[in-house]
């Protein structure tokens, strides 16, 4: 409970909202975040007149709390529910368009409850390492560390933009051709600075802006809303070509390229959920050929 009220505290930011919401007084709130603090050796929070922000040392037990909430839920499925095998699976927020709904296309008809989770890529591989995850997708390359990975997809970085942009209908292009409209690219890692950099020139005005975003799917929205050029995994792109809201630009972006790879651990390689994955990983590959 101590762990539930903490946890609840560092989600709203206040002991008050934590207590309305958990249905507890807000002297018993206090009290638990006190004996929690006195039990751990460090205070947890920064108290204000504005509410309640996490310490550095608040921000390290929110992770770790997450997790063991997490694994007291799956264990109490577990005993609970002998039928069904949870599958706790991991993703980038950047993934989980694509990955989410192909994984329960996946598992439709077997007995796995699926429990998605966003993470960053070394945040996945963290928690496959301690076990409060059972699969996960990981970008870019990341350390393994001695866990077992499959590749699912490798793509390369387009651009497009909305069909009314003065450039939608030019059969050639080159990086030139951008300095004047605005462009939104993926921080998918550290190579994305370096193509951000590429593309500065000297006639670019301050009406001609780059910007870089860490969701593919708002570069895509600011080009459909703004007209600006987005420069995004070509997975991401194709279902805003498909529908017809984006058009593809003949540019090439030289090496640059996001590789996506399904990550899990050898402890787990015989859960059901995992090797109902492990079979249907052309499926998920086509998922991120289709968008």
């Amino acid at each position: 409970m101590d762990l539930v009220v903490f946890t609840t505290v560092a989600r709203t930011g206040s002991l008050g909202a934590a207590a309305t919401e958990l249905r507890l007084s807000m002297p018993s709130v206090s009290a638990r975040i006190a004996a929690l603090e006195r039990k751990l050796g460090a205070a947890l929070f920064v108290r204000g007149p504005r509410g309640s922000v996490t310490t550095p040392a608040g921000e390290r037990l929110n992770d770790y709390a997450q997790r063991c909430l997490d694994l007291l839920d799956e264990a109490a499925i577990g005993v609970a529910k002998h039928e069904t095998q949870r599958l706790v699976l991991a993703a980038p927020a950047s993934l989980g368009d694509v990955v989410f709904p192909a994984v329960l296309r996946a598992v439709a008809g077997e007995p796995i409850a699926v429990h998605c989770r966003v993470a960053h890529s070394g945040e996945v591989v963290g928690r496959l390492l301690d076990g409060s995850v059972h699969a996960g997708f990981v970008m870019p390359k990341v350390p393994l560390r001695g866990l077992r990975s499959e590749p699912i997809n490798r793509s390369a970085m387009v651009a497009v933009c909305p069909r009314h942009h003065p450039l939608a209908d030019r059969r050639r292009l080159g990086i030139e051709d951008l300095s004047r409209t605005g462009v939104i690219v993926y921080r998918w890692g550290r190579d994305a600075q370096e193509l951000s950099a590429s593309l500065e020139h000297p006639d670019r005005g301050l009406d001609a802006p780059i910007h870089t975003t860490g969701l593919p799917s708002t570069a895509i929205r600011l080009a459909i809303d703004a007209g600006f050029v987005a420069i995004v995994p070509a997975f991401v792109a194709a279902r805003s070509i498909r529908d017809g809201d984006t058009v593809l630009l003949p540019l090439r972006f030289g090496g640059w390229r996001v590789d996506v790879q399904f990550v899990y651990a050898s402890a787990t390689a015989d859960r059901l959920g995992v090797r109902t994955l492990l079979d249907n990983l052309p499926a998920l590959r086509t998922a991120f050929d289709e968008g």
